[in-house]
Order: C-alpha cells, then sequence, then structure tokens
C-alpha cells in the first residue's frame, strides 16, 4: 500500500512539472474576498479559469480618490466587478470584456473613479481553461478634502467649510455621487465658478437643507472638453452649502468669489500735447484703471502783430510781430477784403526766431489787411496758433 501510494505521489509531481503550472494555484486559490489576490495599481497581473476555478478577486488598494483606467485582455470573454470593501454585497462597476473576433481575443479598455479605499475586483470566467490580463494605470483627483470609503462630505452635517476667493478641487466617483461644502458670506451677491471634465451640476442649500438657489448644469465642450459655469446669486449674510452633483463621474474644480470691488489710486499724468489732451491716469490692483481730469490740447498762443509798413520800392510790405514761445515758423496772410474771404498772398516764414517779413510787388494804392499766426511742427505736420490781431496799410 505505501509503495502504490508513492507511486500516485511521484506520477502527480511528474505531471505537474511537465504541463507547467502549479495544481493548487488554480483550484480556488483566489476565489473569495479572504483569499483574495494583491494587485498593485499601475501593474499587470495574469489569471486562469479551470473547470473547478471560474472566480478571482483581486484586492486593489486605492490610495486616494482618482481615476483607475485599465486594459482587459483574455483567451475568451469574462467579465470585472468591483466592489467596495465596506459593502461587498454591492458591486459599483461592472465591465463584460467580450472577446473580439478581428482581434483574436477578448479586449476592453475602460476606467472607474472611485473613492480612496479597498477594493475587489471580482473575475468571472466563462470558460474552462482560458486565461486573462489585466493592467492599469492611476490618475489621482488631488482632492482639497480627501474623501474615502469611511469619511465623506455627501451630507450637509459633513460639509467642509469653504473660503471665498479659495479654489478647490474635488471628485465625484461611482461611488460619490454628491459632494456639499459650506461657507459664509456678508449679504450681497457672489459668484460660483465651476469646470470640469465631465458634464456637473450644482446648486445652493440652507444649513437646513432647504434649496436657496440652483439648479445649475454645465455641460461638456466637445472642443475643449471642459465643461464650465459661472452663476452668480444674491445672498443674505449667512453660511450656506454648496452642493455638488454628478451628471458623470469627474474631476472637478470650483471656488465662490465676492464681485470685486475698485480701489482706485493716482497713478501718473499724461500731458497734453499739441495733437491729444493730457489727462491723470488711476489704477486698481487687479489691474482695472481709469482716465480723468483731462487737460486741453496744447495750443501756441497769440502773435502779437505790432506793425505794418509799406515801401515804394518794389511795392513791398513790411509786417513785424513779437517772438512766440515754441513756434517753429509763422503763416502770413495779405487781403483786399478784411474778413479774408478772399487772399491777396500768403507766405510761410520758417524759424521761430523770425520777427518780421517783407512781401512784394502789391499794387500800389491799395488798402491791404495783413495778419500773422504761429505753428509748431508735430509728426510731420503743422499746428497752428491763433490768428494774430489785423493791421492795415496802403501799399506806395
Amino acid at each position: 500500500m505505501k509503495k502504490l501510494t508513492s507511486i500516485l505521489l511521484s506520477a502527480i509531481i511528474m505531471l505537474t512539472a511537465v504541463v507547467g503550472f502549479d495544481l493548487t494555484a488554480y483550484a480556488g486559490a483566489y476565489d473569495t474576498t479572504a483569499k483574495a489576490k494583491s494587485y498593485t495599481l499601475g501593474t499587470t497581473t495574469t489569471g486562469y479559469f479551470s473547470s473547478n476555478d471560474n472566480t478571482d478577486f483581486l484586492k486593489v488598494d486605492v490610495p486616494q480618490s482618482g481615476r483607475i483606467d485599465f486594459t482587459a485582455e483574455g483567451t475568451e470573454s469574462y467579465s470585472v466587478s468591483i466592489y467596495p470593501s465596506n459593502a461587498t454585497e454591492d458591486s459599483v462597476d461592472y465591465n463584460y470584456i467580450d472577446y473580439n473576433y478581428n482581434l483574436g481575443k477578448a479586449y476592453l479598455e475602460s476606467y472607474a473613479y472611485l473613492v480612496a479605499g479597498t477594493y475587489y475586483f471580482k473575475v468571472g470566467g466563462n470558460y474552462d481553461n482560458s486565461s486573462y490580463t489585466i493592467s492599469s494605470s492611476f490618475t489621482p483627483a488631488n482632492e482639497s478634502f480627501p474623501e474615502s470609503l469611511n469619511v465623506n462630505n455627501n451630507i450637509i452635517g459633513n460639509a467642509n467649510p469653504i473660503s471665498l476667493g479659495t479654489t478647490y478641487n474635488g471628485m465625484l466617483a461611482f461611488n460619490d455621487d454628491v459632494d456639499f461644502y459650506s461657507f459664509t458670506v456678508p449679504s450681497g451677491t457672489q459668484i460660483i465658478n465651476i469646470s470640469a471634465n465631465q458634464g456637473i451640476c450644482f446648486s445652493v442649500y440652507s444649513m437646513t437643507g432647504e434649496r436657496i438657489a440652483g439648479t445649475w448644469y454645465a455641460y461638456k465642450n466637445d472642443s475643449t472638453g471642459v465643461a464650465s459655469k459661472s452663476e452668480s446669486v444674491s445672498l443674505d449674510a449667512g453660511t450656506y452649502c454648496l452642493k455638488i452633483e454628478k451628471v458623470y463621474s469627474c474631476f472637478y474644480s470650483f471656488s465662490i468669489n465676492s464681485p470685486h470691488q475698485h480701489s482706485y489710486n493716482y497713478a501718473y499724468t499724461v500731458k497734453s500735447t499739441y495733437t491729444s489732451q493730457g489727462y491723470d491716469v488711476y489704477t486698481c490692483s487687479c489691474g482695472a484703471s481709469y482716465t480723468t481730469n483731462y487737460k486741453a490740447v496744447k495750443k501756441l498762443g497769440k502773435v502779437n502783430l505790432k506793425s505794418v509798413s509799406s515801401a515804394r520800392k518794389k511795392h513791398a510790405i513790411k509786417a513785424s510781430w513779437d517772438k512766440k514761445s515754441g513756434a517753429n515758423g509763422y503763416q502770413i496772410y495779405y487781403s483786399r477784403n478784411k474778413n479774408f474771404k478772399k487772399v491777396s498772398a500768403k507766405k510761410i516764414v520758417k524759424g521761430g526766431k523770425k520777427t518780421s517779413y517783407v512781401g512784394k510787388n502789391f499794387t500800389k494804392g491799395r488798402k491791404y489787411y495783413v495778419k500773422v499766426r504761429a505753428y509748431k511742427n508735430v509728426n510731420g505736420r503743422k499746428v497752428y496758433g491763433k490768428w494774430s490781431n489785423v493791421k492795415t496799410v496802403k501799399c506806395k
């Protein structure tokens, strides 16, 4: 009898070596949560389904709330369900990895948003003697107030207090449908800004559970991949709750801000020029500014025409005037009409220091009216001052 037992044991050992796998590994080794195989996110694991073992449990520790992206492959179709460790009767996600005849294997790419905690991935086979491979990556939510299977802000009593003017991050998961945040405001208008990578909705509640304003929806923009919305709400002074609800599981960020109250201070003065007004500039710390106290465009003063006289030689008329500060030259008009409706002659006298000019070839015995004005060259053009007083002379 001992010899027979020894022979059978030797045969089993030889069979194990030839086939190439450990018989005990597939005889229900991971078929309960108590015997679950540890699996680390970001790695690859494989498994095998046999006639007496068509279920594997993988124990997965999610270090913080975030998104798990995974790829499931297999020689035949199978399923993957996700169960939280504190409620193993209720799955939070189910995936069926169907056989793809074009690929010649079962294949699926999927994802799951989960709050921090320990989970069990139940891998269920449909065919004997088939295998599977699962690989994953993890993107953390970086929540401002970390949630887990044991810690949440799903009710007003657990609302996380926030400050105005600060941006916060959060996540809505397969097993987390709503988040509450409490905030205190003075009487007035507040602006709620929210942004997410999927559609999301939000509203404002009293601390006793009555809805005050909303619900508002932010829809994902296909071109940007972002859902964003800003809403203004008028509130009495007090404490309220912002309720953020799931349309789809997503990462989100939000802030509540009071409209900026500008506080302006004098910054500098822009001096007037010969072509533009001057003004004072006042600025706010936010970057806003305004201008006021406008100053008139600079002008050359009125020239004082001192005298006009005539000489017989070449029937000349001489005009003399006082020099005008800032001038680059002068313009002189001669007319037989006191209103200068028709100008008999005109002349540009270059040079701001010039104070006289002699015009020639006027008509003897005629009375002429004379006036002069200064000019300044600005950006390639002449800017003129006011006309002087008018003087008359009879040409000799």
